[in-house]
């Protein structure tokens, strides 16, 4: 039962917590649209290998992928409307963790309409742009890093 417990947690492993990890995710991940958010995707292999070649090597690759959001006052002006969006991305990616891959670091950038959506149109939403990245993973011959 305790394992079970510990893998629906969202724990400070489970973040992004740095702007250059952010930075990192949103120069070099694979992009989703969708009506209401983008969703970009690294793997963590990627942020090793080019941490490794620099000194800021504070990321070791793992297998539980991390997670940030970002929702700017362009979404809603209310900070009450933002956190709630931001609470309500976290809640999905908590409790449906197969549907994002594992070992990569995901932001997620949420844009206006947001804030209306509830937990199930938002999960739609994340499924929808992870079909839509396997597909393109796939016809680009595994390239998900995207492009430099």
């Amino acid at each position: 039962m305790a394992p079970k417990a510990l893998q629906l947690r969202f724990c400070p492993e489970d973040r992004l917590r740095k702007t250059w990890e952010f930075r990192k995710v949103q120069g070099h991940g694979q992009k989703a649209f969708t009506a209401h958010f983008l969703i970009l995707v690294l793997p963590r292999a990627t942020l090793a290998l080019e941490d490794a070649s620099s000194s800021t090597s504070t990321t070791a690759p793992g297998k539980r992928s991390r997670l940030g959001v970002t929702v700017t006052k362009k979404v809603s002006p209310s900070a009450v409307q933002r956190n709630r969006v931001k609470r309500v991305v976290r809640e999905v990616f908590r409790k449906n963790r197969e549907i994002f891959p594992e070992s990569c670091d995901v932001v997620v950038i949420a844009r206006r309409g947001a804030p209306s959506l509830g937990y199930g149109e938002v999960l739609g939403e994340m499924r929808n742009a992870q079909r839509a990245m396997a597909r393109g993973a796939s016809s680009k011959a595994g390239r998900l890093g995207g492009a430099k």
